[in-house]
């Protein structure tokens, strides 16, 4: 199926050849010129009339015409290279010969005068842009020369009727040839072509292995089977090698490899032709990436393609027989980079899901410290009493660790599978407030929450997160400073919301880093991931804790 679609493509032939018209204009250029010989040809004989010399050197002028147009469009389909190199010259000696035509068929009645458009833009794709204006000069003054010559040479007119013949003929070309230039552009066909080979193509797993992915990428872009390649995903990762021939070993000599682009290398006529972006090739001589590939293939032509993502980087390089051009190039060039893009892509993906599952074992990490861990420490705190014989009646501690245990069994749930909020909404001062009587009835202390006026509500991830913030510090501050009462204090501040928690224990410069900041990883992990601050101070004897965090 793969060989089918190249073929077909490299052929050019049928409903299919017109609609990739585009993507081989030089090929539409030399259709149009075989067209017009013939129409020349036709209407030429079919018009003849006894006019001396100028009838004879009309039909000869004519004839070389056609034979230059149909020679031209059969070596050019036979090589992409035989192409490049003919262009030039074809299109002047197509230029020399229509300007002779003219002169023999009076020029300033010559009805072949409408074909000089043609003439015109064939010599203005073969010079640079910066000089059409002057090919523009060029062609006024040759055809003011030419209606000068009735002047020194007197020529026989045409009949009227080959005249009207020639009009009629040119401008049914003219409609044809632009019905076709008008259909799809270059870029909408490469975009077909290569949704539609991504689709009817399976790629292997990643996973499995990134060459064997990008050189099937390789034979669907392109159709050949002897393939190979040379990348890497990451600037700072060296480059990997993989080939159909020779697996994963590296070729020996293989400086080179990287130093090509997309294009053709032809080693036995000693060129390669670069295709840049645009679709315009350039030809030059054989290059060493070119040679570096063909010995690494063991082939004569082959096709290269890069493709540059990001850090992404990747030279493909495959084995191909002639004729190939530059449609078979920028359709493979789109494909393969397509097939890199969905590589990336998925890597990404599998990036994102171990990143994720990372995330949510830290999660699950932190969030069962904050709860789990702090209420078997609680449970401890008050059992020890009841162990070392301190409290006579420890029915009031059992009842408390059993309400404790509870608590727990519904956060543990909690923490597995958390329900998502719908509304995305919490409203501090309610949901803290159950917490803190909560953490009082926990630790036995007294825990109370103060809230100043103005508008506390905030998202429900974020009153989530300072729900175990608050208690991992009221854990702290007892087990850690001997705290007996805590108080909070929960306030609005622009678009931030502040939470001020001073506690009665033993001041702990432990606790204290260098610059004031909580040393707890967790808390202020747990904090910074909201985008808030936490600061801890020690003012008049008594431990001050300060959170901040945005409203969303």
């Amino acid at each position: 199926m793969i060989h089918g679609h190249a073929h077909l493509l490299r052929t050019l032939n049928g409903r299919r050849s017109l609609s990739l018209s585009a993507l081989r204009p030089w090929r539409m250029l030399d259709l149009t010129r075989l067209v017009l010989a013939v129409v020349y040809t036709a209407t030429s004989f079919g018009f003849a009339t006894p006019r001396s010399w100028a009838e004879s050197a009309e039909n000869g002028i004519i004839l070389a015409m056609l034979a230059l147009a149909a020679g031209t469009l059969f070596l050019s389909g036979r090589s992409w290279v035989t192409e490049m190199r003919l262009r030039k010259p074809v299109v002047c000696l197509d230029a020399m010969l229509f300007l002779a035509l003219l002169v023999v068929t009076d020029p300033a009645n010559s009805p072949y005068f409408s074909g000089s458009l043609f003439v015109a833009v064939e010599i203005a794709l073969i010079v640079r842009r910066r000089l059409h204006m002057l090919v523009a000069v060029f062609a006024a003054v040759t055809a003011l020369l030419t209606v000068w010559t009735d002047e020194v040479v007197a020529v026989p007119s045409e009949p009227d009727a080959e005249r009207i013949a020639l009009r009629i003929l040119y401008l049914a070309v003219v409609i044809a040839i632009t019905g076709m230039l008008l259909g799809p552009g270059r870029d909408t066909l490469l975009e077909r072509e290569r949704a539609r080979r991504l689709a009817d193509s399976a790629f292997p797993p990643v996973k499995g292995s990134a060459g064997s992915f990008l050189l099937q990428a390789l034979r669907i872009a392109s159709g050949g089977e002897n393939v190979a390649v040379l990348f890497r995903a990451d600037s700072e990762e060296p480059y990997r090698f993989a080939s159909s021939r020779l697996g994963d070993q590296m070729p020996e000599g293989n400086g080179g490899l990287l130093s090509v682009e997309t294009g053709w290398h032809d080693r036995p006529r000693g060129a390669s032709i670069i295709l840049p972006p645009d679709g315009v090739g350039e030809i030059h001589p054989l290059s060493r990436g070119g040679r570096a590939w063909a010995m690494a293939l063991e082939a004569e032509r082959l096709l290269t393609v890069r493709v540059s993502l990001g850090t992404f980087d990747a030279v493909g390089a495959v084995q191909l027989d002639d004729p190939t051009h530059e449609d078979v190039a920028a359709v493979a060039q789109r494909v393969f980079e397509g097939a890199c893009e969905e590589l990336m892509v998925r890597n990404s993906l599998d990036l994102a899901h171990a990143i994720a599952g990372a995330r949510e074992r830290e999660r699950l990490q932190r969030e069962l410290h904050d709860s789990v861990l702090q209420a078997l420490a609680s449970i401890r705190f008050q059992v020890a009493p009841a162990l070392d014989g301190s409290i006579e009646n420890p029915r009031t501690v059992i009842e408390n660790v059993d309400r404790i245990a509870k608590d727990q069994i519904a956060t543990i749930r909690s923490i597995i599978d958390p329900e998502k909020d719908e509304e995305d909404f919490a409203y501090l001062p309610e949901t803290l407030s159950m917490v803190v009587r909560s953490l009082a009835d926990q630790w036995g202390i007294r825990c109370e929450l103060k809230v100043e006026d103005g508008n506390c509500a905030t998202s429900a991830m974020i009153g989530r997160e300072l729900s175990f913030a608050v208690r991992e510090i009221v854990a702290n501050a007892v087990r850690h400073a001997g705290a007996r009462a805590v108080e909070f204090s929960l306030q609005p501040a622009g678009n931030r919301i502040a939470l001020h928690v001073t506690d009665d224990g033993v001041p702990n410069l432990a606790r204290l880093g260098s610059t004031g900041a909580v040393p707890s990883r967790s808390l202020m992990r747990r904090v910074q991931a909201l985008g808030g601050e936490v600061f801890l101070r020690n003012i008049g004897g008594r431990t001050m804790i300060q959170i901040t965090v945005p409203r969303r």
